[in-house]
């Protein structure tokens, strides 16, 4: 059966290009727009993209004001203020304009409980946020219990996906707002076209994290837009890697051949934290590849080829 059309918020970004990509390869007609295009935290312009689309079959809701690094700290009222109007506008305008679309949206492994190592989708409410990402996590939280809420009142089929922490072509690698991944590649890629002897990675290298490149990540999304109904789902391997894996691959793939220096004394957070695939496997036989290499060097390449346009790009600058 042919998939219908699929409206997509925060198309322009880093995982919504990857997902237009994969969209045109599927032959599977989409529209995905950025915020320059339509604000939606203006709730009129919400309303006029979803009613321009209305022939959608499908909504994936991507678009969100995020970074990393130490971004959460410095702006929780603008991540607060900002993601519930988004949330909400997208959530009004489905209700109102396209009550027969499925509604998939994206979430975020950091609204799991602090305490959570190994958590299952129904802990994804039962605890404290890590205080470094209150605010955001909590709008992510926020955005599940609206879903759940517009499910029950209005009878829709809204599903929320919970990815571990991507990688791939146009991430963030700027040190002050990437994840670890593009961090870690931004510093090895300008290690190797500057000429510096030393990279250092934060912590001794044990801590454990889950990964998924985000290529995985967008086709195991269009795997489930179809099958999926009103459900929560982690989105990731199952299993951890450790940073020192990860920042040895990358190195690698970087082909760095100066010092790897980890820094045990630098803030790390939790020792081993990833999330348990067991309902993606089980509900829906699916499995997300927890191979590093391949998508790291084929990240790498990709960063090392376009540098000088890369290489001071900071997310919101």
């Amino acid at each position: 059966m042919s998939q219908g059309k699929i409206l997509v918020t925060g198309g322009t970004g880093f995982v919504g290009k990857h997902l237009q990509e994969e969209l045109r390869h599927r032959g599977i007609p989409f529209f995905a727009f950025s915020r320059r295009e339509f604000d939606l935290t203006e709730r009129a312009q919400a309303e006029a993209v979803f009613a321009a689309h209305a022939d959608a079959t499908a909504i994936i809701h991507l678009a969100s004001y995020q970074a990393a690094g130490d971004f959460p700290a410095k702006h929780p009222a603008d991540q607060f203020f900002v993601n519930n109007l988004i949330h909400t506008h997208v959530l009004e305008a489905w209700r109102k304009h396209l009550p027969e679309a499925k509604l998939v949206a994206i979430g975020t492994s950091c609204a799991y409980p602090s305490s959570a190592l190994y958590p299952t989708e129904d802990k994804y409410l039962d605890g404290a946020i890590h205080g470094s990402v209150y605010s955001y996590a909590f709008t992510k939280r926020l955005l599940y219990t609206g879903i759940c809420a517009y499910n029950d009142q209005y009878k829709l089929d809204g599903t929320y996906l919970i990815p571990a922490t991507l990688y791939g072509e146009y991430d963030d690698f700027h040190p002050a707002t990437a994840h670890v991944p593009g961090a870690l590649m931004g510093k090895f890629v300008r290690a190797v076209s500057e000429g510096l002897p030393t990279v250092e990675v934060w912590g001794d290298g044990t801590q454990v994290r889950d990964f998924v490149e985000v290529k995985e990540f967008v086709r195991v999304v269009l795997d489930l837009v179809p099958r999926c109904h009103r459900d929560i789902l982690n989105v990731g391997p199952g299993c951890g890697k450790s940073i020192r894996e990860l920042a040895l691959t990358i190195s690698q793939a970087s082909g760095f051949q100066g010092e790897v220096r980890f820094n045990p004394s630098a803030y790390v957070g939790i020792k081993e934290k990833f999330m348990d695939a067991g309902k993606l496997r089980q509900a829906y036989g699916l499995q997300v590849n927890d191979a590093l290499a391949p998508g790291i060097q084929r990240t790498v390449n990709w960063l090392a080829a376009n540098f000088d346009q890369w290489k001071d790009r900071q997310k919101f600058a």
